[in-house]
């Protein structure tokens, strides 16, 4: 067969030549961050009932197998573990996100880093560069799905399945040949609804990450196994880009700047347990409440202008940690917005919340302009009209984390499930997994007993 030329040709070979030393070494710092940052959250959502039920399922399927469950006191096959893994990577709204739209990848790589590592016991290295690869490219192929938008989908789920076959393929020891097969595999199985935002109990929202890992890991091993897909699938005609957006020479695009811009890079953590177009009106709110003492019984009306297609998802997204107007009044009324004042009932259940929602007038506000995915949803205002007659407002755009903030998290996220001593153990062998000779026994030890520590 000849050898094709085109982008997906072109991209294949930069993965599967690019080691992990030639990466910048901001790039080798974000990767070994973000990994440790999404190990955290994964570990504190992965019995919610967004996840639970799924990892039930893979028990009552069986058999077992060597990759391990994070979060779980389970084992199983790679693909059961990858689907499994991945939903939990995206269990809550912990994941980090895209300063420009191009985010949420952490939540597909590093579930695949975590699972097809184990099961080819990759050494650290490894492990960081298939994560920082797929990376990138998953980032890329959701940045160009972001900005054409001509179709409704879920553009992080339907692009991040090309990063995660990328991620799989790297870590299996895919030639760039077998490579452009598992992206031509990985593309008919790349799938991602937003209908996911009207069901309540964020179960279909973090399905999508599930089989996206599932998917893309999948197309790595068929491909391993001299299995076949389109070559070219970028921009043939019925191929990636044709099929999702109608635009198959958008699969240039992909590709432009490769190696040389790294979009992984662009990367917003979560300082709250919420929602992308939620983190910044929160921290908004939230620096108004502190500045000006605001307490709930003060607050008579909230108004929070944001982008258009934001507003689609914070309206019709009844789920807590995604739903504006219930995060601003667990705000309002407990003065924080910790991962258990969203995930435990209690909090939406007592008096003094009900009587907030009951009186306080809060209005969401779509405002015209660019797509949110060009950066809009990390720039938002508020408004606070007080039973006083005061008018508080605030226009910002979301401030990064630090390091500082980001370990504090971490640290936060694990000790709902571990003791201190283990949380240290586990952040000193996260933050060093560069020098891991086989990260199989790392992965192991996020295997956690179902035991409420919280």
């Amino acid at each position: 067969m000849a050898i094709s030329t085109g982008p997906t040709s072109t991209l294949c070979r930069w993965a599967c030549s690019t080691r992990y030393d030639d990466l910048p070494a901001e790039v080798r710092k974000e990767t070994v961050t973000f990994l440790y940052d999404q190990v955290g959250g994964m570990i504190a959502s992965a019995t919610l009932p967004s996840c639970q039920p799924l990892v039930d399922l893979v028990r009552k399927l069986g058999p077992g197998g060597d990759c391990s469950i994070v979060g779980h006191p389970l084992r199983t096959s790679v693909t059961n573990a990858a689907l499994a893994n991945g939903t939990v990577a995206h269990g809550a709204e912990v994941d980090s996100t895209g300063q420009k739209g191009t985010g949420h990848y952490a939540a597909i790589t590093v579930p695949v880093g975590l699972t097809v590592g184990q099961y080819v016991s990759a050494s650290g290295k490894e492990l960081c560069r298939a994560v920082a690869v797929g990376s990138e490219v998953a980032a890329r192929f959701q940045s160009v799905l972001g900005h054409h938008g001509t179709r409704n989908q879920f553009v992080t789920s339907v692009g991040a399945t090309m990063g995660a076959a990328v991620s799989a393929g790297l870590l299996l020891g895919l030639n760039a040949e077998q490579m452009e097969h598992a992206l031509g595999l990985a593309a008919s199985c790349a799938c991602g609804l937003t209908s996911c935002h009207v069901e309540e109990l964020h179960q279909t929202k973090s399905l999508n990450r599930g089989k996206a890992v599932e998917a893309g890991v999948l197309a790595a091993l068929l491909a391993q196994e001299g299995y076949h897909g389109p070559r070219e699938i970028m921009t043939i005609e019925n191929g990636f880009f044709d099929a999702y957006l109608g635009l198959p020479e958008a699969g240039h695009e992909v590709v432009e700047e490769l190696g040389e811009n790294y979009l992984m890079r662009q990367i917003a953590y979560k300082r709250y347990p919420v929602g992308g177009p939620n983190q910044t009106p929160l921290y908004a709110f939230l620096q108004l409440i502190k500045t000006h003492k605001l307490v709930a019984d003060n607050i008579e009306q909230i108004e929070v202008s944001v982008s258009r297609d934001a507003f689609q998802i914070v309206m019709t997204n009844m789920h807590p940690s995604v739903h504006m107007q219930t995060i601003l009044s667990l705000a309002a009324v407990y003065g924080e917005l910790t991962f258990s004042h969203i995930h435990n009932p209690r909090y939406r259940e007592a008096p003094e919340f009900k009587a907030f929602q009951e009186r306080a007038r809060i209005f969401i506000i779509p405002r015209p302009g660019r797509p949110a995915g060009m950066g809009e949803r990390l720039e938002m205002g508020i408004t606070v009209r007080t039973r006083n007659g005061e008018t508080l407002s605030q226009k910002l755009r979301y401030p990064l984390m630090s390091e500082a903030e980001i370990k504090q998290k971490f640290r936060y996220l694990a000790g709902l499930r571990l003791d201190g001593n283990e949380v240290a153990g586990l952040e000193k062998k996260l933050m060093a997994i560069e020098a891991e000779k086989d990260v199989a026994s790392l992965v192991r030890e996020l295997e956690i007993p179902y035991a409420d520590r919280s």
